[in-house]
């Protein structure tokens, strides 16, 4: 912005750079597979394996690994994941409509399952502030003298009915003045007085309620309990024919004295009808609330004094989903158009249906694909695994999704073990590895099956290895970063391998991008002896260098999203080039990128070549950048000879 410049001198103009681009997350993982309980097809955030166990089942669902994945997840170092249960159960179900008609809250069974006798919710009306002990309240009182400039004067203890703020008029003139303060019995006006003349005796009252009036006073025959009325209630003022309902968005309690209380009300809209304030002219007021019961053939559970409105500490989605009983409530989105109050249930009973009994030995591909398309939404997720369908369909469902999402990776379980399976040929892993190509290298493969302690007493049970590998991801990320391959790395809470592997064995499948676990000495621990992915495009067949761009990609579009319709300029391409370079000389310096000098590991060009005047017309920047990543040392290799007194011996 141009400084305004009057007096020679020195004047500062402040300026403010580009925000500085912040790395993304790259540790968090999706899980999806089998589970005792929990919702079904709903991403799950969890940080520990006791939070686990809470929601989805102390104990793994036999002949299913799910819960096995996690454990293994946390044991190595993991911190974040999403769990899906996947399922071909469904849940009872019900919608509920609203006094106009229109469906307005969503009902379910908190578990799967067609229930019998079926779940049933009673809607019931309630008003917690009834009108037959609620006014309008409409104070008066009397001039006790004629008005002295801004001063009005009333009888003996006629003042206190007042607050500042209010609105009065005098005698039948209609004049509307706002009260600064009220001292005693003086009221104190925020203006000068227009009409008149005005004398002792002539009659001093609240201002009648315009359409449009925010802010009006109510008057219970006793003081409200705490929590009555509060922001997010429905009021209802009816005087004479007319009536008009407001959500109240505050409340200011205002004692009278002599254990009389009245209550000062902001409401979110103004409203819609004219309220006489003449005492002459009563008015009632109450509350709109509702209760719900729910039953299922047995006593019902009682859900009382319940507003629609998310505001209200009685909102019906916290009470009800909070109490874990039969079932979960949550609003239509979007909401129905009607207002208050006749976007609040109708009173009635509604029976819940539609569910479908669990049966894991059906459950089949597109359960889980189903569950997969869940995470879809979730844009934290960074790697997935799916342990508990280890088919091409699935499996390549899952790849797709991380090409498709461009912003995680799939982990792979090798081919579930059976007696006498071949490491080549059909039905092996190496015939696995050939269903699971991906251009860009957006999955990995991990071999064999690891032996765990079982959740019970017993022997050593195998169990996919994609939990503790994902733990391993998140272990390399945080100890290392992302740029690191996460192999070399010793696998946590596993005592063993399904298979023992030679060095000769892995290499023919190492080079096909399938990732060994070994264990290198009798009783040594797995260890983690792969980092390539499924990519046949060699530029993407390290593990580390696909999720290094994953990481490099999604946290330059974050860090930039801010120039988002500023001015195409050449102001906002240094902007944009100066906050790119600044990321990735950070990365370099974190050794992510491989050059001696920032310029040998990148660049960042913005300019009139790639963006002419043509692309700017149609509302285009672009910006192109190369990066050398550094690639992992998978092969060293040593060279030795036989050196003697200077002189170095070779055979020829």
């Amino acid at each position: 912005m141009a400084v305004q410049v009057s007096y020679p001198g020195v004047y500062i103009d402040e300026f403010a750079p580009g925000p500085p681009i912040q790395g993304v997350g790259t540790s968090t993982a999706g899980f999806i597979g089998v589970a005792a309980i929990g919702n079904l097809d709903e991403p799950t955030k969890l940080t520990s394996f006791d939070q686990f166990k809470h929601s989805f089942g102390a104990q793994p669902v036999p002949g299913f690994y799910l819960w096995y994945a996690v454990r293994g997840f946390f044991e190595n170092g993991g911190q974040t994941c999403y769990i899906v249960r996947a399922s071909n159960g469904d849940y009872d179900r019900a919608d509920i409509n609203d006094r106009a008609g229109n469906p307005v809250l969503r009902v379910r069974a908190r578990q799967p399952g067609l229930h019998a006798p079926a779940i049933q919710v009673t809607i019931a009306n309630a008003n917690v502030i009834p009108a037959a002990t609620t006014s309008l309240f409409q104070p008066a009182g009397t001039l006790s003298a004629a008005p002295a400039g801004r001063q009005l004067t009333l009888g003996a203890g006629e003042g206190a009915r007042f607050r500042g703020g209010d609105y009065i008029t005098i005698a039948a003139v209609g004049e509307r003045v706002l009260l600064n303060n009220v001292a005693g019995d003086v009221l104190r006006l925020a203006s000068d007085l227009t009409g008149g003349p005005y004398a002792a005796g002539d009659a001093v009252r609240l201002a009648d309620a315009a359409v449009g009036t925010r802010t009006i006073r109510i008057h219970p025959a006793a003081a409200l309990p705490a929590g009555v009325l509060v922001p997010g209630t429905i009021l209802t003022i009816t005087q004479g024919a007319v009536t008009d309902s407001q959500i109240v968005e505050s409340v200011q309690g205002e004692p009278l004295g002599g254990g009389v209380t009245t209550y000062r009300v902001t409401f979110r809209e103004g409203l819609d009808i004219a309220l006489s304030l003449n005492p002459a002219n009563p008015a009632t007021v109450h509350s709109e609330e509702f209760n719900a019961s729910v039953s299922q053939g047995g006593p019902a559970t009682l859900y009382q004094n319940l507003s629609i409105d998310p505001a209200h500490p009685r909102y019906v989605g916290t009470v009800i989903n909070n109490a874990g009983g039969l079932l979960t409530v949550e609003a239509i989105e979007p909401p129905p158009p009607d207002k208050a109050p006749t976007n609040i249930p109708n009173a009635g009973a509604t029976a819940l249906a539609g569910g479908a009994d669990e049966d894991l030995t059906t459950i089949g591909n597109n359960d889980f694909i189903d569950a997969l398309n869940t995470l879809r939404e979730i844009d934290d997720v960074n790697f997935i695994a799916i342990p508990d369908r280890i088919t091409d369909p699935v499996q390549q469902a899952l790849i797709g999704h991380c090409e498709e999402m461009q912003d995680r990776f799939a982990i792979l379980d090798g081919l579930t073990p059976v007696p006498d399976q071949p490491l080549f040929g059909a039905n092996s892993v190496e015939a696995q590895r050939r269903a699971l190509d991906s251009t860009r290298g957006y999955g990995a493969l991990y071999y064999p099956w690891l032996r765990v302690t079982p959740a019970v007493s017993g022997p050593p049970i195998l169990v996919p290895p994609s939990g503790h590998v994902g733990g391993i991801f998140a272990r390399s990320d945080t100890s290392r970063g992302v740029h690191k391959a996460p192999a070399n790395e010793i696998v946590r809470g596993a005592l063993g391998v399904e298979r023992g592997m030679s060095d000769i064995d892995q290499g023919q499948l190492n080079l096909q991008g399938i990732n060994i676990i070994r264990i290198f000495q009798a009783g040594g621990r797995p260890v983690l002896w792969g980092a390539r992915t499924t990519a046949t495009d060699t530029n993407w067949q390290y593990v580390n260098i696909r999720r290094l761009f994953l990481f490099l990609e999604e946290s330059i579009a974050d860090g930039i999203r801010y120039a988002v319709f500023e001015p195409n300029n050449l102001s906002l391409w240094q902007k944009l080039k100066r906050s790119i370079t600044d990321f990735l000389i950070r990365e370099w310096r974190d050794g992510a990128l491989f050059g001696a000098k920032s310029s040998d590991a990148f660049y960042v060009r913005i300019d009139e070549v790639l963006n002419p005047f043509s692309e700017q017309a149609l509302g285009r920047l672009n910006i192109e950048i190369g990066v050398r990543p550094t690639y992992p040392a998978e092969f060293i290799i040593v060279r030795i000879g036989i050196f003697q007194g200077g002189s170095e011996v070779t055979e020829a």
